[in-house]
């Protein structure tokens, strides 16, 4: 049996926000519509000529469907994030996470600096709700100056969020470098490795959850027992809940790297297109409605093979614990405030 935690006072909202963001018996089921441009792109590879209220339209369709088998919902600002609140189509029951970067994206494919949203800052992500925000980087360790940036980067994000009591999920992602080909059974392996060691990393630098690429692939069983192997790896290294990204992979694939996750100890996924891809963009209304319906589906059996295997997360105390940290007068000190 693990220990009770020690209750931290100043690491309540957190763990209130962390509450919302997970499903009653704590798993992490996010459904991510925070897409930009490449979301655009289903419509018109010319993004330009996506009128502003068909993308804010679709996306909402999306909210109202995935916030019923979800536990919470990524939704990004200019489309979806105040348009589902004002509209009700994201329910209150269900958690809001922001994500805060801001990609670069061009017609050959993201641009790999990391820049934060000009003018979307923390203080607005909780100010309008949120439970948890986002941070997307590509992450390469041998950039040694650039990867030094992004540590220094999520380190003053752990350090504000905290201040916020605003909880940090953080997205490390690898990506090929020039002359690097994962054809190549020992880059395949380097890639796994580079999975494990980031989440590590951004773990100890104060991440309350991280997203996760799957550390291999699922083509044969070799390659799933790599896979399998390193996941578990993964878990052992990290002391706060992981969970899966989808990373383009189609459904009946992210179903299978999800129940291997979840077997090695995953809270969770935050997942995007695998479920939702083919209900976007110029459909016939009867083929979308399908789609969008289906894309519920996917969700709730994607819940049952997490609550199967997977890992709940839990900071559960003790009535006697509770009350032996907080007296009576333990709010006067609340938040770093001792009123006079």
């Amino acid at each position: 049996m693990n220990p009770e935690p020690a209750v931290d006072l100043q690491r309540l909202g957190t763990v209130r926000r962390l509450t919302r963001l997970a499903s009653e018996d704590g798993f992490f089921l996010i459904a991510a519509i925070d897409h930009p441009e490449n979301y655009l792109e289903l419509f018109d590879k010319d993004i330009s000529r996506v009128p502003h209220e068909t993308v804010v339209a679709s996306k909402l369709e999306l909210v109202a469907e995935l916030s019923r088998h979800a536990s919470a919902l990524l939704v990004d600002p200019m489309w979806s994030l105040g348009q589902a609140i004002a509209t009700r189509a994201l329910p209150g029951s269900v958690g809001l996470v922001a994500p805060i970067e801001q990609l670069g994206y061009t017609p050959g494919g993201w641009r790999l600096e990391t820049k934060l949203r000009p003018d979307w800052t923390l203080e607005k992500i909780a100010k309008i709700g949120a439970d948890g925000v986002k941070l997307f980087v590509f992450y390469r360790t041998e950039l040694d100056e650039i990867a030094a940036g992004q540590r220094k980067l999520v380190a003053d994000l752990v350090a504000s969020c905290r201040e916020l009591q605003l909880p940090l999920i953080v997205e490390p992602i690898w990506y090929p470098l020039e002359g690097e080909d994962l054809a190549e059974p020992a880059m395949r392996g380097r890639r796994a490795d580079a999975i494990v060691a980031a989440a590590a990393e951004f773990a100890n630098l104060g991440a309350d959850i991280l997203k996760v690429q799957f550390p291999g692939s699922i083509e044969s069983a070799a390659d799933r027992a790599s896979a399998t192997a390193a996941a578990r790896e993964l878990d052992a290294a990290i002391d706060v809940p992981w969970v899966l990204l989808s990373e383009g992979a189609g459904y009946e694939d992210f179903a299978v790297q999800i129940e291997i996750t979840a077997q090695a100890g995953a809270s969770g996924y935050i997942a995007g297109r695998a479920i939702w891809g083919d209900a976007v963009g110029h459909l016939p209304e009867a083929q979308r409605r399908k789609s969008v319906a289906q894309a519920g589906e996917r969700l709730a059996t994607l819940n049952g093979i997490v609550r199967a295997h997977g890992r709940p997360w839990a900071e559960w105390v003790s009535v006697g614990t509770a009350a032996a940290a907080m007296p009576a007068d333990w709010y006067e000190s609340y938040g770093g405030q001792v009123t006079p």
